[in-house]
């Protein structure tokens, strides 16, 4: 009888096998398949170059692209050029007309005395206080712009920075995959070795076959979570979205002293929401001061010349004539339907600004130590996974595979010991990504790096 072998490692799969062997031998094949399929990613998508050590250069590329930078850049000089404008004089008026001309002589100027061509210059003087305070509130509008302007640049450094810190879990945890794979490859020729010889069970290969799928599913995933990450980043930095991202280099932990008081100091004193906020509040006093001057008067200046001409019966006629005139508004008229509701919208406005403040100032304050929380605990279980858990996990591994080879262990215990040992290495990548990530945000809250506290980022 004809047979067509089909080798899978060192086992022998024929279809005139029992039931159990058929099966194990297309398992097997689907996990050959599966690793030529995923070594053939890995060729596609392998990338030489090694990305930098930090997010920085990133978070530089994304300051110089970013339209949202761009057009609040806009928006600040666009209000800096409006400050002048705001303190300066309304633009003066000059009229040209013809006056007291009679309805039966036509367009004449000598039917009567009165009759001229008369030329009007008037020019509105709002109080010098008023258009000082209209400047003012001006100059702080471009002070929340620039401050606005703050914000979005820590933002965008703190996204680029928890999107690199993803790519860099993320290629760790792929390498850590590809490594427990290629272990339970290992641990799946020793065992159809063992069953080769009859001193293995037929179950045992079954087991060690799927262990070996597991983990080439888990590095699909792996793989499949790294490209989304990669296109989130490319997004940040305004480039194509399938643009490949070099491997980003292992994770290392930042060392940063965890002051809480002083790093919640900094972020009262350099966090560019709160900074925003507190001009905002000072630019509602200023229109409180507005409003209140509008209840007094402002002037008004007019000078006009007319000119005449000479009527034979008349010796008077022909001289010019000039007039100058001083007005002024009456506030006092309308006080209580316009004044009176300005200045208590401005009231209202200034109180709403000042319950934001100190609203602010307290959620930045349990955000900083929320935070803060958050790295500490991270590196308490950093510190557990990497003196404890993963070495005993790693020795429980080593330990097992030799008890198993000389049949002192059953081999589902090897096959828990490996994904035990597997499960820590991915824990302890994951920990370091959440550590990172939370320090990224305490950064952001604090309104620039950690590591220089006594320096004020510029926000332009």
């Amino acid at each position: 009888m004809t047979r067509d072998p089909c080798v899978v490692g060192d086992l022998m799969c024929r279809p005139a096998s029992t039931t159990w062997a058929w099966v194990i031998c297309m398992l097997g094949l689907a996990v050959c398949a599966a690793g030529g399929m995923a070594a053939q990613a890995d060729e596609a998508t392998a990338n030489p170059t090694v990305g930098p050590a930090s997010a920085q250069p990133f978070i530089a590329e994304a300051m110089e692209k970013s339209a949202e930078l761009a057009a609040l850049d806009a928006r600040i000089k666009a209000a800096e050029a409006l400050v002048e404008p705001a303190s300066a004089l309304p633009d003066p008026m000059a009229s040209l007309g013809l006056v007291n001309i009679p309805v039966d002589s036509g367009i004449r100027l000598d039917q009567d005395t009165m009759s001229g061509l008369e030329l009007m210059l008037s020019q509105d003087v709002p109080r010098t206080r008023k258009r000082r305070l209209s400047g003012q509130a001006q100059t702080q509008e471009a002070e929340m712009l620039r401050a606005r302007y703050g914000d979005a640049r820590n933002n965008l450094a703190r996204m680029v920075k928890q999107g690199y810190l993803d790519l860099q879990s993320l290629d760790e945890q792929i390498k850590i995959a590809d490594q427990n794979k290629r272990l339970a490859q290992d641990i799946l020729a020793a065992v159809e070795a063992q069953y080769a010889t009859g001193r293995g069970m037929l179950q045992d290969v079954f087991q060690a076959q799927i262990r070996v799928s597991q983990m080439l599913d888990m590095l699909v995933q792996l793989r499949q979570q790294r490209a989304t990450a990669a296109t989130r980043m490319n997004k940040l930095l305004y480039r194509p979205p399938t643009q490949p991202v070099a491997e980003a280099p292992p994770l290392q932990r930042t060392a940063v002293a965890l002051d809480e008081k002083a790093i919640a100091a900094r972020a009262l004193s350099f966090s560019p929401q709160l900074q925003e906020m507190h001009v905002k509040l000072e630019q509602q006093g200023t229109k409180l001061n507005l409003a209140q001057q509008e209840i007094k008067p402002d002037f008004r200046f007019e000078f006009r010349y007319m000119l005449r001409q000479r009527m034979d019966s008349d010796f008077m006629s022909g001289t010019d004539m000039w007039s100058a005139v001083v007005g002024m508004n009456l506030p006092w008229v309308y006080r209580r339907h316009k004044a009176d509701q300005d200045v208590a919208a401005a009231q209202a406005g200034q109180s709403a600004a000042a319950q934001d403040v100190v609203a602010m100032r307290n959620e930045l304050g349990q955000m900083v130590e929320s935070m803060i929380i958050d790295v500490k605990r991270a590196d308490q279980r950093l510190s557990l996974v990497e003196t404890a858990l993963l070495p005993q996990a790693e020795g429980a591994l080593a330990s097992s595979r030799a008890s198993y080879e000389t049949g002192q262990l059953p081999f589902v215990s090897l096959l828990d010991n490996q994904m035990s040992f597997y499960n820590q290495q991915i824990r302890r990548a994951e920990l370091l990504q959440d550590r990172e990530r939370s320090l990224a945000e305490l950064e952001y809250l604090a309104g620039g790096s950690l590591s220089f506290p006594e320096t004020k980022d510029e926000p332009r």
